[in-house]
């Protein structure tokens, strides 16, 4: 049976699980749009103007879980979701300091990802970030614009078949950070919060319905940030979007005085 006529069915049968199966399949657009939001995976403040770090910043993917509609009932089906197909994937990822005024530090940030097929999967993204932050000292707090836009293709409502989600995002967020030094290591803890808006286009291949959805969401960001003889970067972060999605990123780059 079409999935659009589902839907119907499961909006005048009314809530399943609290849901109903479009609602199902729109939270499913909503966490795997939320995971390809670009979080900071960074401490404020910590690029001088003309540093560039270049790196690799890797994604965790959490357990999702694909049912749609109630067991035992006509329309019930399990999705394939990302982390069916892996448990990481990595995403390159360059910053560059501006000059800015006196006490502050400006950059500017970007990342893609080209649509090279890996196990059925094809994931072609594009994403932005700019930044300021107070830097009187030690103590940092900034402020974070980024924006995105992704399309992959996979398969998710049957493995022979390959479904595409296109997805643009927006959003901001303020942190903060502390660096403490240890000889050649800088240790800089941080945290930050802020809010992404995402949109999110799914088209079904086997019968060319197309699902959307629009979601508003709470982020919050925790992590720390390694600094060795002043070149080699390393940062963990843990991501979370209440209510939706909660994920580990990390990143490992190389850092630069190109001016």
């Amino acid at each position: 049976m079409k999935r659009a006529l589902l839907a119907l069915l499961a909006l005048a049968a009314g809530s399943v699980r609290g849901q109903t199966l479009l609602g199902q399949e729109q939270r499913l657009i909503d966490i795997h749009a939320l995971l390809l939001d670009l979080p900071p995976v960074d401490a404020p403040g910590t690029y001088r103007a003309g540093q560039l770090g270049v790196g690799l910043e890797v994604i965790g993917v959490p357990p999702i879980d694909g049912s749609t509609g109630t067991p035992g009932v006509q329309g019930f089906k399990r999705q394939i979701t990302a982390s069916d197909r892996t448990a990481v994937f990595p995403r390159p990822r360059v910053t560059l300091g501006l000059p800015a005024p006196e006490s502050f530090r400006a950059f500017v940030g970007a990342s893609y990802v080209p649509p090279v097929e890996v196990r059925s999967v094809s994931l072609h993204y594009v994403g932005g970030e700019a930044g300021i932050a107070y830097v009187p000292g030690p103590f940092t707090a900034g402020i974070r614009a980024h924006l995105l836009y992704a399309q992959s293709e996979s398969p998710v409502t049957d493995p022979v078949l390959r479904d595409r989600l296109r997805v643009t995002e927006y959003g901001a967020e303020v942190s903060a950070g502390y660096a403490l030094e240890f000889g050649a290591l800088e240790v800089t803890p941080y945290g930050g919060a802020g809010v992404s808006r995402t949109h999110g286009n799914f088209r079904v291949t086997s019968d060319g319905v197309t699902l959307t959805s629009d979601d508003t969401a709470a982020a919050l960001q925790a992590g720390v940030r390694l600094v060795f003889g002043k070149h080699w970067l390393g940062v963990a972060e843990l991501d979370a979007y209440p209510g939706r999605l909660v994920h580990p990123n990390f990143r490992l780059a190389y850092l630069f005085d190109v001016f």
